[in-house]
């Protein structure tokens, strides 16, 4: 056996490949939380291999019903800084991002950062999360991410000490901007019904019109009446609605009856997670060909 002292000389020397640690070395890279992945992909986009991008809301789960783990609560305290959206969008973290305020830990959000899409009437009049502050689905629309990103990474390096610089996400959020244009332009009317009311900045930026939502709320957590569908029914039928556009957290079995009743099909899509799109430019394509299909 080879004394500790003599040991110890030898792996100082460099001797002996055994003498490594076994143990992973530290990652000397920020880490940067991120609430929910299409949120997360922007994020690591504009961040490339500067930084560690962690999510927490997993893909397909419903981020206004989440509601967060010991270990999703230890990632927000230990984060350098925490990315989120903001507008009461991630309702079951909103305790927990406000406790890491309070201990100092840097919390941006999108929502105080771009121009907010206000609610109707209806909404104002809604109970509990009404997500009275403003519409937060703004990332079905890249025009409004981009107005986020200067100050978005002004916040991340500040908190990690980085150097990162928007000029080329800002110019990729431009370039798909135009892409959905494009697309969205190849139908000759743009009339939606939505599973919940997520549509609003999309259908705003691409010309399209929401005549109303199988739940008349930005939030999946609320529901709708027998009369507000039934009320839906005369809407779409009076302006020739083409497709019932559903997804998560709305019931299959009402926007099915409801396509059902007006002849129609329900299409199911993927607007509040990436969903195995590669990126956010994926994801918001695949959501606007899916649309332009149904509507043609």
């Amino acid at each position: 056996m080879i004394p500790k002292t003599v040991l110890s000389l030898v792996c100082l020397a460099g001797l002996l490949p055994a003498c490594s640690s076994s143990e992973p070395a530290e990652t000397s890279r920020p880490n940067i939380v991120v609430t929910y992945s299409v949120l997360g992909s922007v994020v690591a986009d504009l961040v490339g291999d500067e930084a560690d991008v962690t999510t927490l809301i997993p893909d397909g789960q419903d981020p206004h019903d989440f509601q967060p783990s010991a270990r999703d609560i230890e990632s927000i305290n230990n984060a350098d800084i925490v990315v989120s959206n903001g507008l009461d969008f991630e309702e079951g973290l909103e305790d927990a991002l406000a406790s890491a305020i309070d201990s100092g830990v840097s919390v941006y959000m999108i929502g105080e950062n771009i121009t907010v899409r206000e609610p109707e009437e209806d909404h104002a009049e809604e109970e509990g999360h009404a997500h009275g502050t403003g519409d937060p689905h703004l990332w079905l629309s890249p025009f409004s991410f981009a107005q986020a990103l200067p100050s978005l990474t002004a916040a991340i390096n500040k908190a990690t000490g980085l150097s990162i610089d928007e000029t080329a996400a800002i110019e990729q959020l431009t370039l798909l901007d135009n892409e959905i244009k494009e697309v969205i332009s190849s139908v000759s009317s743009c009339v939606m019904v939505s599973g919940h009311d997520e549509m609003g900045y999309f259908a705003d930026r691409y010309g399209c019109t929401v005549i109303g939502a199988i739940i008349p709320s930005f939030s999946t957590t609320s529901e709708a009446t027998a009369k507000q569908i039934a009320d839906l029914k005369v809407l779409a039928a009076s302006n020739n609605v083409k497709a019932v556009f559903t997804g998560l957290g709305t019931p299959a079995e009402v926007s099915e009856q409801l396509a059902s009743e007006l002849g129609i099909a329900a299409v199911s899509l993927s607007t509040h997670y990436l969903n195995g799109a590669a990126n956010y430019r994926e994801f918001m394509l695949n959501l606007a060909n899916q649309i332009a299909e149904a509507l043609r």
